[in-house]
């Protein structure tokens, strides 16, 4: 990379910050007047309020997928409600639901779309606000086609592992130190209202890889939460470990629940038992790896494959 692009990265990212996903030409639907193709991608995640984490975990995935398709124009929604309000109130931010962008989308005349999910499981907020939404539009596009998450297929009946290709991404970022006795504890988010296996799959992925890493979810009701963790941690007699979180952004739960200041939080209570504890407050969106992963499966839903 050459010195002059460096300079022109630097700027276009500080510019990003300021201005949003605009600044890459991405969109929020209301903001183009006409779509440049008729073919479209909307890149939907649950949305954050940090504005660097937007940028570093949520523009660099959308903006490697429009990098990717450049003949598909790309645009942005979220599925929380919360984090839209809050962007709006006070940073003057505004992104739309899925249902709004793609009402925009069917008026402007687009004739395929991809729904990219930033979601890394199939839960709660993937089945009610994506797959749901995208059912309401049945028939409203000649190709409409969701995404998968992170964690769908098993590498059952021809299709991809995506636990174990997971795996191999989230490698890239393990450090090497673990070598010397140490683990990396993730932190994942799980549901509250129904308990989702893939935590669970992940782990024997890593497992079966001779990895020393150990899934947990801040989802007090779930598991495997962070009692589970620690009974794990104990019977593996662990005493060094490093907390990562396993989320698209280095948000709330990462800089709060995992690594924050407060007595309750992963890191302090880990402290308080006498663990040596790092952090990695960095969002899976920083990960190349993970980039790539949603790439292939925006590819896979091009191709139809379910």
């Amino acid at each position: 990379m050459n010195f002059l692009y460096k300079i022109a990265m630097s700027f276009a990212l500080s510019v990003s910050l300021l201005l949003g996903a605009s600044a890459f030409g991405l969109s929020n639907a209301s903001a183009q007047e006409a779509p440049k193709s008729q073919k479209a991608i909307v890149v939907v995640s649950f949305g954050t309020t940090f504005a660097e984490a937007r940028q570093l975990n949520i523009e660099s995935v959308e903006n490697r997928i429009a990098q990717a398709f450049p003949e598909y124009d790309v645009y942005r929604a979220f599925t929380s409600k919360i984090v839209m309000k809050r962007l709006a109130e006070n940073s003057n931010v505004h992104v739309n639901d899925l249902e709004t962008v793609l009402n925009k989308l069917k008026k402007d005349g687009y004739k395929e779309v991809i729904i990219q999910t930033t979601h890394l499981t199939p839960g709660e907020e993937y089945d009610k606000k994506v797959v749901a939404t995208v059912e309401k539009f049945n028939g409203a596009f000649d190709t409409l086609s969701i995404g998968r998450p992170v964690l769908f297929f098993h590498g059952e009946n021809g299709k991809p592992n995506d636990f174990a290709i997971a795996v191999n991404a989230l490698k890239k970022q393990l450090p090497a130190l673990q070598l010397q006795g140490k683990t990396v504890v993730f932190m994942g988010h799980g549901s509250p209202h129904q308990h989702n296996p893939a935590y669970q799959a992940l782990q024997d992925q890593f497992d079966a890889a001779g990895l020393h890493v150990i899934i947990g979810v801040v989802e007090e009701t779930d598991h495997p939460n962070l009692q589970d963790v620690e009974k794990l941690l104990k019977e593996r007699n662990i005493k060094k470990i490093t907390l990562m979180p396993l989320m698209l952004v280095a948000g709330d739960h990462a800089n709060n629940d995992m690594a924050g200041d407060e007595k309750d939080s992963w890191k302090n209570t880990f402290l308080a038992d006498g663990y040596q504890v790092e952090t990695y407050v960095h969002g899976l969106g920083e990960n190349t790896g993970i980039q790539d992963i949603y790439v292939q499966h925006v590819r896979d839903a091009i191709k139809g494959l379910k």
